[in-house]
């Protein structure tokens, strides 16, 4: 989504500030692509996110373990959407809004906390006849890894699910196209598939971002080998869903994003119990957590977790920085402990 701000220190956070006074638009015009997977150089920081209590690592039902800022000195590293990690979790592995799959390699202490992210990797998505996308093409906004290896990719403005079989390099491979509802194709163009997840039983879970019913709710869908199957997704206080992901266990986390121009953007976290997915479900979730400015935050688009033999969940989040100078991109890691789920 374009037009979203963030507060990085209090230097940054005045910036900001002159940021809401202007409309922001995703800036224009399509990159070129080259082939094959290219190494990128991503710097990482670390960062505070509550500056006025630095000590702070309590929200909500989650303890923050660290947070980054991440920087590369190239015009096409940005607008990352959606997340997923490895079955390992030392890999992370994203999607961006100008048509790009991106991986990298997680450093983890031995508490399993996130002390740095190397190694990363740049792929142009292609478009099942062997060209990269292109134009309104490119917004690439959710992923699922498949059991195989293979990747499922949502796409907005042109409304669409990609299947990318497995390959040596993440998202290489020539994609398949998904068959997807017939209602998907009337959702606003930028305001289609944001989240997407695979249920432990097989089913894909699909959310839209601004494609609403008329009662409000957004639409989304159980898609399975029977078919698709209408849900409703139940946002509230102007938040709307950006990522998602399943537990073990049949839960699901949902993460959510809320601007205003007086206050900035917000995100919350909400936890949906897996009995509620079923067909023509309302879903409605449970707050974790949430985070508001002045905290050092931004526009959190994706969401993966991995779960620990001990019970506890380690959750990451990455922030889509709209390619606008006023924001940044943010890979935020907290623990979540099992029994907060209750």
């Amino acid at each position: 989504m374009a037009g979203l701000m963030i507060a990085r220190t209090k230097t940054i956070r005045t910036r900001s500030f002159l940021g809401w006074m202007v409309m922001i638009a995703l800036v224009g015009g399509c990159l070129v692509h080259t082939t094959g997977s290219e190494v990128l150089r991503v710097q990482a920081k670390a960062v505070v996110m509550d500056p006025e209590q630095p000590e702070r690592t309590r929200f909500g039902a989650l303890t923050l373990l660290s947070s980054f800022v991440l920087e590369a000195n190239d015009k096409r590293f940005g607008g990352l959407s959606g997340l997923a990690l490895n079955a390992a979790g030392d890999t992370l592995f994203a999607v961006t809004d100008r048509g790009y799959g991106l991986s990298a390699r997680l450093i983890h202490d031995k508490t399993g906390r996130l002390t740095g992210i190397e190694q990363w990797a740049m792929t142009p998505l292609k478009t099942p006849s062997g060209e990269p996308v292109k134009s309104r093409m490119i917004d690439a906004e959710a992923i699922v890894q498949e059991r195989d290896g293979g990747w499922l990719v949502a796409f907005e403005n042109r409304h669409r699910i990609w299947r990318y079989p497995p390959s040596p390099t993440p998202f290489a491979a020539l994609p398949e196209p998904l068959q997807v509802p017939r209602a998907l194709s009337r959702a606003p163009r930028n305001g289609g598939l944001e989240s997407m997840t695979r249920l432990p039983d097989g089913r894909l879970l699909a959310l839209t971002e601004e494609f609403e019913n008329e009662d409000g709710s957004l639409k989304g869908w159980l898609i399975s080998p029977e078919g698709a199957f209408d849900v409703s997704y139940l946002a509230s206080d102007g938040f709307s869903p950006t990522d998602m992901a399943a537990l073990s266990q049949g839960d699901i986390l949902v993460l959510e994003r809320r601007f205003r121009r007086t206050s900035g953007v917000a995100i919350r976290l909400r936890r949906i119990a897996g009995h509620q997915l079923q067909p023509g479900a309302r879903l409605q979730g449970r707050e974790l957590a949430s985070f508001h400015m002045p905290l050092v935050i931004d526009n959190f688009e994706g969401l993966a977790v991995r779960e620990l033999p001990q019970g506890d969940i380690l959750l990451y989040l990455i922030s889509d920085d709209n390619f606008n100078f006023f924001q940044q991109t943010l890979l935020s890691q907290f623990r979540l402990d099992r029994s907060d789920l209750r």
